[in-house]
């Protein structure tokens, strides 16, 4: 009997044991998973404010590299001010001067960091210096993207698409298909337009530079074609009506380069006889265009627009949050270029379709 109440205690004191081992295991996985668990998004403290200005309008183009940019701005946690486009819908050019009063603006708002297209830098190359020489850092976007530019403004870096090599790139392909007498349309004034032209004229071969004036009869030549339609952008019916008027009075082009996709779209619904028209800038219509059989358009030029919002937010967070670390070093980060024609367009429609090309 004895012996049975002892084998009773034993069971009841290994029992307790166990109990007890369970428990502090159920303790410690406890303690484990509370100092494993996810920890509050740095974003979600993010302290800091950035300004994004720039010279375009809220467009198939623009509107992308400002959803780039809001979503580097929900990943960070980090705040963005009102983006600001100097060129709204439906004006002509981009308004220079508004742009540098909003990026004093910023300055005034003493903000954490301000991301901006320099689109004429003897305007405000000395009002971003300024920024600088404020403790407020800056990354160009989309213009102002060369190392001159860059130094003058005292920026970190400039994110987008080195415009030259575009142009050569784009220069070159049209070289490879025998469609050398290109006619460079150029929408509106600014210098990465124009070194885009420039690009083409080197990647055909035929100089640093792209020329004015008549076309030649025959290639390789490159010729640039100033639209002086208002609103060419908004308006591009009316901007093809002058191309179009060009292509019949110069039959020796082969080739035509648009430097805005709307203006190229519209060419294409022309269908103007025996010319390859390639544009700047994906849109669906271009897409579509590059996915019709046979293909309406030859090429277009993919400067993914996305990376040039997202980007900059993201370089700026670490600016200012991991003391003063910064990329580029004085140089352009490349957001392209990349040339996209039917045999690829396929992979990039999904982001077309999510509006982040």
């Amino acid at each position: 009997m004895a012996r049975m109440v002892l084998r009773g205690h034993k069971t009841r004191y290994s029992l307790d044991r166990l109990l007890m081992a369970l428990l502090a295991a159920a303790l410690l996985l406890a303690g484990c998973s509370s100092s494993s668990s996810p920890k509050k998004s740095a974003g979600g403290s993010c302290p800091y404010t950035f300004a994004l200005i720039t010279h375009g309008d809220n467009g198939n183009f623009w509107s992308v590299v400002y959803k780039g940019a809001k979503d580097a701005a929900s990943d960070t946690g980090c705040k963005l001010s009102e983006t600001y486009g100097s060129q709204q819908q439906g004006q002509a050019e981009p308004d220079d001067t508004a742009e540098n009063a909003q990026i004093q603006n910023a300055i005034n708002a003493k903000v954490n960091g301000i991301i901006v297209s320099d689109h004429a830098p003897s305007v405000m190359n000395g009002t971003l210096a300024a920024a600088s020489a404020a403790g407020i850092p800056v990354v160009l976007v989309n213009a102002g993207c060369d190392d001159a530019d860059i130094a003058a403004s005292k920026a970190i870096t400039c994110v987008g698409q080195p415009e030259q090599l575009a142009g050569k790139q784009a220069g070159a392909r049209f070289a490879q298909e025998s469609a050398s007498n290109v006619l460079c349309v150029i929408h509106q004034s600014g210098q990465n337009l124009l070194d885009r032209c420039d690009g083409i004229a080197q990647g055909l071969g035929v100089g640093d530079k792209c020329g004015t004036g008549d076309a030649p009869a025959a290639g390789p030549a490159c010729t640039e074609l100033i639209l002086s339609t208002p609103n060419a952008a908004s308006n591009p019916q009316q901007a093809v009506g002058q191309v179009s008027a060009y292509l019949q009075s110069h039959p020796g082009i082969n080739a035509v380069m648009t430097l805005n996709n709307a203006v190229g779209q519209a060419l294409v619904v022309t269908k103007p006889a025996k010319v390859k028209i390639a544009t700047f800038d994906l849109s669906q219509d271009v897409q579509n265009d590059l996915q019709a059989s046979p293909p309406t358009m030859d090429f277009a030029v993919d400067q993914q627009q996305y990376l040039q919002g997202y980007l900059p937010v993201q370089f700026l967070f670490v600016y200012n949050k991991h003391e003063g670390n910064a990329v580029g070093g004085g140089t352009t980060v490349a957001s392209g270029p990349k040339l996209v024609d039917s045999a690829n367009i396929a992979s990039v429609a999904a982001a077309i379709a999510a509006g982040d090309d």
